[in-house]
């Protein structure tokens, strides 16, 4: 296989891998706001990781598949969960304690 085709079954990969974690933030914010599953879109992330599970077998064999595909779902799980509102990330700098002035002991 050449190195072409190898780049381009992963770029299809990743495109697949990338859809499954939005869909599945996608279903998860209406379960959580709806209280009902959204069965559609666990149809999409089904298909679109079987597909994504597939290229990335012929690509590169089952174990790319956990090192690429659970990196890429995650990440595009994480970062459309916090766009649509599922919960937020707050950074806070850390602040050095006022320096007090020498104690005394007596």
């Amino acid at each position: 296989m050449t190195t072409g085709l190898r780049l381009v079954l992963l770029l299809f990969a990743a495109v697949g891998f990338i859809g499954t974690g939005a869909s599945l933030a996608v279903a998860r914010k209406r379960h959580v706001t709806d209280h009902d599953a959204d069965y559609g879109m666990l149809a999409v992330a089904v298909m679109l990781l079987v597909f994504a599970v597939l290229c990335t077998s012929v690509a590169t064999g089952l174990s790319g598949v956990l090192a690429f595909g659970g990196v890429a779902t995650w990440t595009a799980y994480l970062i459309t969960a916090q766009r649509i509102g599922l919960f937020q990330l707050e950074v806070t700098r850390f602040t050095e304690p006022a320096m007090r002035g020498p104690r005394q002991r007596t």
